[in-house]
């Protein structure tokens, strides 16, 4: 005998793993187009997100930096002058690399390079006018002392060529003979 075939009686086969329940596998082509369509608004919707967050950090980012450089300024009053004066552009127009804080302290370093060259040179200025007077000094000494050491053929103030000062030694040293003149000086002179 034949058992009769009923449709609650029949046996059914689960939904296919991955199918959503009440829908089974490969049967209904809009259901997977519609998976497609949320997996590409999920992926428009991650973009955005993403897109939305990088912009947010951007606009804090670049909200940080100008509280910074408002801080910037306020500790170095001769920045906005700089800038304004196009100073500051000069300088980042030399070096692509600098922004407008490292403008600011090539600019100052420059200045600072300048001076030091410049107190150099008058340093240096200094020196050689001190060492020209010091050596004109020595040798307005040295002809004095040329002048006051004459060449021992010329005749000298107060010397006659005398072998007693020549050779004290010979008449009784130095005193002896310097003692003998002031004798004959003062007998000459009638004391």
């Amino acid at each position: 005998m034949e058992q009769p075939t009923h449709p609650a009686a029949a046996p059914t086969a689960g939904p296919a793993p991955g199918t959503a329940p009440g829908t089974e596998a490969g049967t209904d082509p809009g259901i997977a187009g519609l998976e497609s369509v949320f997996s590409d608004l999920e992926a428009r919707l991650d973009a955005l997100i993403e897109a939305r967050l990088e912009n947010l950090e951007a606009r804090r980012a670049a909200s940080q930096r100008a509280e910074l450089a408002q801080r910037f300024a306020a500790e170095h009053p001769d920045f906005e002058t700089l800038r304004e004066n196009g100073a500051l552009a000069a300088r980042q127009r030399e070096n692509s690399l600098l922004d407008e804080v490292g403008a600011y302290f090539s600019h100052h370093l420059a200045e600072a390079g300048k001076a030091n060259q410049e107190e150099t040179e008058r340093v240096r200025q200094k020196a050689l006018a001190e060492g020209e007077a010091a050596a004109m000094e020595r040798l307005r000494a040295r002809r004095g002392s040329v002048a006051l050491g004459a060449p021992s053929g010329a005749p000298q103030r107060g010397r006659a060529d005398d072998p007693q000062l020549e050779a004290p030694d010979r008449f009784g040293g130095v005193h002896a003979v310097l003692a003998a003149r002031m004798a004959a000086r003062r007998r000459d002179a009638g004391l």
